[in-house]
Order: C-alpha cells, then structure tokens, then sequence
C-alpha cells in the first residue's frame, strides 16, 4: 500500500515550504486584483515592486459570495506565481484546467497561514499568499530559510469550486447499493482476485465498506500496525495499479495510508476481507502527483493480522 507522501496542495505550483518570521514592509492587502472576463482569461494584478516582506501571510484580496469553505473541503482553485522584484507572471494555470487542493491536517500543517485563510473564504473569493522559502538541498529535502530572508514569490489563487469532504456510507446505505448492484464485486481464479466495476454506474457517493466476510481476531484501531494482502483498481476503468497476491503480505500502520484505508479498516478485525470503495478525497485526489492513481479507488483487502496495542 502506497504511502501518502505528498502535501495535501496538489497543484505543483502552490508546493512551497511555508517557515518564515519577523515583518516586512510591503501588505499584500494593498495588491491590486480584477478578474478576468470569463474562466479562461488571466487576471489583471499589480502591485508595488519589489514587494518587501519577510513573513509568510496569506490576504483575500477579492470577495467572491459562493459557497462557503469549510475545513476538509477538496477545492478547486487556479493561480499564477508572481515574482515579488518586479511583479511578472513566472507560471500559471489561469487560462488552463483547476487543480484539486484539499484542506486537511497536512495542508494546515504544511502552509498554515493560507489554510486559516481558506477555510474562512468562499468560491469565488482571491487570496494571495506569500511564503518564505527555504533552499533545496542535495538530499532533497529543504533548508530553513535564514532570519531576514524575504519571499521571492507571490501566489494568487482563485477559489473555483468546493466539494464538502467525503463521510462513510452506512451499513444500511451499503447493503442497498449491493442488493442495486451498484458496488464492485471480486472474484477469483488460481487464488488471485479480480474486481469487476458494474457497468454504467456512477461510483459512490462516499466511503464504501463492503465487508465480505468478518474476522474473529484482534479488531484495528486507526494507529494499529496490520497485515495485508490487496489488489487496487481505478474506478473509472477498472484498471489495476497496485497489489500483492503474487507476492506476501504487506505490514503497515494504519495512520501511514490513505485516509479510505484508515477509516475503512478501523473497526475490522483480523481475519476480515472486505471490499473498499473510495472516493478521490480520501485517496490521492483528482489531479496525478508522482504516479499516483488518481479519482475514486476499489481495493479488494485480506486483513491477514492485526497487532494487538501494546500493553501499557
């Protein structure tokens, strides 16, 4: 099972190392921001150069009056990067396709300044966000920027669209979509599973937990270390893209995977085989990062152990 390993921004643009301190003596309040005239037009922005600051700090510096962002929304947002020596546009996707960002406890960790800033904004809405960054290192990781450093970049996003976070279906919801015939089935041949998607079927709204056949042994928590053998498909296609029936079974801890795999498997016990259906929130999101499989994600899962906590 992969690991989640990416910020919770997904679009490559808005990944900046967010660590900075003291004041500076520019206000992103005071940048100037018209839209432009429909969803394929760049905005018109100025503002002073070179705009000094030494803080990371994120400003809606346009109203909009769509619906309201709430914490764990997935957003859809377009945005540009502006250099702050002399205000020209380095790179943007105004004029091209929204990206997903979702708003979870990684985005709040990552860049906590533009979170509290989302979470209190509304489609429609433009906020600019000024991030000290650090310096890429050899090892890939990112230095902490040195006291005084100033941003070199401004980001402006423009808030598109919201989608409420995803919730579990219900055992009643669940047996209802499965009598329909309306969620994934697995079947098998030589011991090694295959997921078949029904046809002509919208996936599910939510978390799907299908379970095939309940365990008696240890029950999961959401931090417990488990055991596992899987196969992954994309729901769109049913195409595999991950899995380890030819191989052995995987030891991972539960508060190390994708949040469909957290929230589906807390609560079963050992023993248990269980059909995932999970939407892109809760998985690697609508927009590919680093291979990953992207909108909503069936896992046919044999949870093989379950470490029991250890005692205190």
């Amino acid at each position: 099972m992969r690991k989640v390993m990416a910020a919770a921004a997904t679009a490559s643009i808005l990944a900046l190392a967010a660590c900075g301190s003291t004041s500076g003596s520019s206000s992103l309040s005071d940048i100037k921001v018209t839209p432009g005239k429909d969803a394929s037009s760049a905005p018109e922005v100025s503002f002073d150069t070179p705009f000094l600051t030494e803080k990371d700090e994120a400003v809606n510096v346009v109203k909009g009056d769509g619906a309201e962002v709430n914490p764990g929304d997935t957003i859809k947002v377009k945005s540009g990067l502006y250099k702050t020596i002399d205000g020209k546009l380095t790179n943007e996707n105004f004029t091209g396709a929204a990206t997903d960002m979702t708003l979870d406890d990684q985005f709040k960790q990552s860049m906590p300044e533009l979170y509290d800033v989302l979470i209190n904004s509304k489609v429609g809405d433009w906020v600019a966000y000024s991030a000290i960054e650090g310096t890429q290192q050899a090892n890939g990781t990112t230095s902490t920027p040195e006291a005084g450093t100033r941003a070199e970049r401004i980001i402006l996003i423009d808030i598109e669209d919201t989608t409420p976070v995803s919730s579990k279906l219900s055992d009643d919801e669940v047996a209802k979509l499965k009598k329909e015939g309306k969620l994934p089935t697995v079947s098998f041949k030589d011991k090694q599973p295959t997921i078949s998607i029904p046809k002509d079927t919208e996936a599910p709204n939510g978390l799907v937990v299908d379970v095939l056949e309940e365990g008696k042994g240890t029950e999961a928590t959401a931090d417990s270390k488990v055991t596992a053998k899987y196969l992954g498909v994309t729901y769109a296609d049913g195409k595999k893209f991950d899995g380890n029936f030819d191989k052995e079974p995987t030891t991972f801890s539960l508060n190390q995977v994708i949040k469909g795999w957290t929230q589906g498997m807390t609560g079963l016990k050992e023993g248990s085989k269980v059909m995932l259906t999970i939407p892109a929130d809760l998985a690697y999101g609508n927009t590919s990062q680093q291979g990953s499989p992207t909108g909503t994600l069936v896992f046919y899962v044999e949870l093989t152990n379950v470490e029991a906590p250890a005692s205190k």
